[in-house]
């Protein structure tokens, strides 16, 4: 049955989702200033492509293992009270690896972030989504989703404070952004949850997530798209500085591959919001499917643009890196409209873990496969590593052939 205007309940105010995005893009200042400074990184502490790997992908792992407690417990408690604490805990962790002179305790200080994420990310959507439904709900969902894309790609920005005064001084500024972002999310979450006090489940109720079907076809397909992308999203200034090694580049040359890197991410918002809306018009599962089969193509075959021009390098990443973000947003709006309400911190929080688990394992076995294949001054070793990520999203399109027709016709 479709949903029609008494089927949508009231959501939160438009200036409630601004403010709570902005909160969110200014939490996230610290996300990707490690993939922007890799290449400082690894002469500074002389790194391996493995080690810098679980440098990059170790947030990832952090947000893994407590995304699914800590989002399961908005079920139980207001997701505000869990979201505050965390981002307070994210922006103390920038100024810990402001402190780090090698890589054991950076890698801790990057766990702890990945730890604040969690409590941050999909309980900030529990906020922000909690009484709207159908439509109104996946757009707020889209919404709040490519705001977390656009903080990760200004985060990429603060790599030119980065190249300026050092690495150090651009963790200093994420965390000074992102105390300002605590501020700003403690006036504009909302106060008390009223539902959330007469519920009395499990924490850990996880049967009904795998028992729904739809709900674990998104698991997948989210694992698969996080998965897909990290060459690019993660490996991108790495990338560029192979592929700039043997041709003339001149003084701006750090500066566009970081702006190159931050265009990349932020170009998630529009393909996450194209995604949604062709989502919503022709079936989610036709435009996931569609996406990851373009994605496996591009993406997969991105590696061999090493003998291109450098320009052509740079163009072709953008473009491509538009359309392996072109899931994130629309399977994300599908995974709240097929999770039964009791069960939606619950399904939410499996969710960004499997999500989040890919991305760690997919940036730490990039940097494995380079390292087995050559190294980074290999062409072979791209090709294959970034070839690893198309298998990914081939895996992600057999998956999203087996979604219901119309997720959002969903009626929990």
């Amino acid at each position: 049955m479709g949903l029609n205007a008494s089927s949508v309940r009231a959501g939160p105010s438009a200036a409630i989702v601004a403010a709570v995005c902005g909160a969110e893009i200014l939490g996230l200042a610290g996300y990707s200033t490690v993939p922007a400074l890799l290449p400082q990184f690894i002469e500074a502490w002389s790194l391996t492509n493995t080690q810098a790997g679980w440098l990059v992908g170790i947030m990832s792992a952090g947000y893994m293992l407590a995304v699914v407690p800590l989002v399961s417990l908005t079920d139980r408690q207001p997701a505000r009270r869990i979201y505050l604490a965390s981002s307070v805990l994210g922006a103390l962790s920038c100024f810990g690896v402001a402190l780090c002179d090698s890589l054991l305790p950076a890698l801790g200080f990057r766990a702890i972030a990945g730890i604040a994420l969690a409590g941050m990310y999909m309980p900030g959507l529990q906020a922000i989504t909690h009484g709207a439904e159908g439509t109104m709900r996946a757009r707020i969902a889209a919404f709040y989703s490519s705001s977390f894309t656009i903080g990760a790609s200004l985060s990429f920005l603060l790599g030119r404070v980065g190249t300026l005064l050092g690495w150090r001084s651009a963790f200093v500024v994420a965390g000074i952004l992102g105390s300002v972002g605590v501020l700003i999310a403690w006036a504009a979450l909302p106060r008390a949850e009223p539902s959330v006090g007469n519920k009395r489940q499990p924490v850990f109720a996880f049967g009904p997530v795998f028992n729904n079907r739809d709900a674990l076809v998104l698991i997948v397909g989210y694992a698969a798209a996080i998965w897909g992308s990290i060459g690019l999203r993660q490996w991108i200034i790495v990338f560029l500085a192979f592929c700039a090694a043997d041709q003339a580049g001149g003084p701006s040359e750090g500066w566009i591959m970081l702006a190159v890197g931050a265009l990349i991410n932020f170009l998630g918002v529009p393909a996450g919001f194209l995604g949604n809306e062709l989502s919503i018009r022709y079936g989610l599962r036709n435009i996931a499917t569609l996406v990851f089969l373009l994605s496996a193509v591009t993406g997969g075959l991105f590696g061999f643009t090493a003998i291109l021009s450098y320009v052509a390098v740079l163009w072709l990443a953008v473009a491509i890196g538009c359309i392996v973000q072109g899931n994130f947003s629309n399977l994300t709006s599908g995974v709240l409209a097929v999770a039964a309400p009791r069960h939606r911190g619950a399904t939410i929080g499996v969710y960004s873990c499997a999500g989040f688990g890919a991305g760690f394992l997919g940036t730490v076995l990039f940097g494995v496969a380079l390292d087995q294949f050559g190294g980074t001054s290999q062409l072979i070793a791209w090709a294959l590593s970034f070839g690893s990520c198309g298998l990914v999203c081939l895996a992600g399109a057999t998956a999203t052939i087996f979604l219901s027709r119309d997720v959002w016709q969903r009626r929990p």
